[in-house]
């Protein structure tokens, strides 16, 4: 995407998914594959391999080495050596950032937080540290480009000691755990679970066909997307863009077997949903677009600031009865966030129940982080008080 982490690609007029109701069961041993597409079997282009993506040059492999090895620091831990030396290049990597690989982003300083997470691990295979990498659901951040709305979520990396990693226990529980984190640690950032190897690095690559096809690179973000899926075939970001690719390059069967492929086998189906709602807008089938929209107020997945997006764009549609339900649940997941607080009130607010729109609205100015916050939460009382005078 333009310069995205982990992102969800999201339909402007919506986020992503399929009914739940046409769910199939599959024996234990037997898994559903992905769709087959021609156009996604046949799409040439550069794909960079792992050894690619992961490698230090040798010059920057000598100066990390030189540091991790230095006799001044050896009374740190081996993972706590790697976090002191990327220390001082943390504050180049953001949510804006570019996809890089390791050597880039050593030698740019600079990237997202993929580009971050591939750096650390390319220091940590250097060093014999163990690196997991972890979802963080946070406060999305969005750039539109034309029918397209994108939404970075973010991961970090935990860097666990050697001398205590028995490498059986994926969760790495009791052990010493060092984080690398471009963002600091506040109540508005939950952890998510820890992700496989075969996810991060399908993560890069769905990364990058973002990027190329937002830059109308439909086949090279074809062979992209394919190798994702290869890698985490269930992994519902990856077939999400695909079912928007096949969207865009006018293969609508193709994109609705990827909709409906995904809600089988993603555990996360909310974004999925929610395009293919849209998908069933776009071609004037309202009732499949409504049932899909009534299936996403039964989920229950925790990512308040997915249910947030969903709110908004309810809203914008002027679906105000369905932006109440996404916005309370997005606070029921995360009660101490006020702008939630605030979304949830103006929806109540449109949905004309001034009352609870008032009541949401004083919790929201209780939870303000700043004096100049509340009073402008206080303002918003006042006017609504007044409206409510009126009626």
């Amino acid at each position: 995407m333009p310069t995205f982490l982990s992102q969800k690609m999201i339909a402007v007029a919506a986020i992503i998914m399929l009914s739940a109701c046409s769910t199939v069961q599959y024996p234990v041993n037997e898994k559903p594959q992905p769709p087959y597409s021609l156009p996604l079997a046949t799409a040439q282009g550069a794909v960079p391999t792992l050894h690619e993506i992961f490698s230090l040059t040798a010059a920057q492999q000598a100066e990390f080495l030189v540091y991790f090895h230095s006799p001044e620091r050896q009374h740190l831990a081996a993972n706590k050596r790697l976090y002191r030396f990327l220390e001082n290049k943390v504050s180049g990597f953001n949510y804006l950032g570019e996809n890089h690989t390791a050597s880039e982003a050593y030698a740019l300083n600079s990237g997202n937080c993929i580009s971050l997470a591939v750096l650390t691990k390319a220091l940590a295979d250097l060093a014999g540290v163990k690196v997991k990498f972890q979802n963080i659901v946070s406060a999305p951040v969005y750039s539109i480009d034309h029918d397209v709305m994108l939404a970075s979520d973010h991961i970090r990396s935990l860097l666990y000691n050697p001398a205590l990693s028995s490498g059986e226990d994926p969760s790495f529980k009791g052990q010493s755990v060092v984080v690398i984190d471009y963002l600091p640690e506040f109540g508005s950032r939950l952890p998510g679970p820890v992700i496989s190897d075969d996810t991060f690095v399908a993560m890069f690559y769905r990364n990058l066909a973002a990027e190329a096809m937002l830059a109308e690179r439909y086949e090279h973000a074809l062979v992209l997307i394919r190798k994702a899926i290869e890698y985490a075939p269930t992994y519902s970001a990856s077939i999400n863009l695909a079912a928007v690719l096949h969207r865009r390059l006018s293969y609508p069967a193709l994109a609705e077997q990827f909709y409906q492929y995904g809600l089988t086998v993603a555990d996360n189906k909310i974004a999925l949903i929610s395009n293919f709602a849209v998908y069933k807008q776009s071609i004037g089938d309202r009732e499949g677009a409504e049932a899909l929209f009534q299936e996403l107020t039964t989920l229950d997945e925790r990512d308040p600031y997915q249910w947030y997006v969903l709110g908004k764009t309810a809203s914008s549609q002027y679906r105000h009865h369905d932006a109440v339900s996404y916005f309370k649940k997005a606070v029921q997941q995360a009660p101490y966030i006020d702008k939630l607080q605030l979304e949830l009130a103006l929806a109540y607010f449109k949905n004309k129940q001034l009352v609870l729109a008032y009541q949401t609205l004083e919790q929201a100015s209780q939870l303000a982080p700043s004096d100049k916050v509340q009073q402008r939460y206080y303002a918003k009382l006042e006017t609504l008080k007044l409206y409510q005078l009126a009626q």
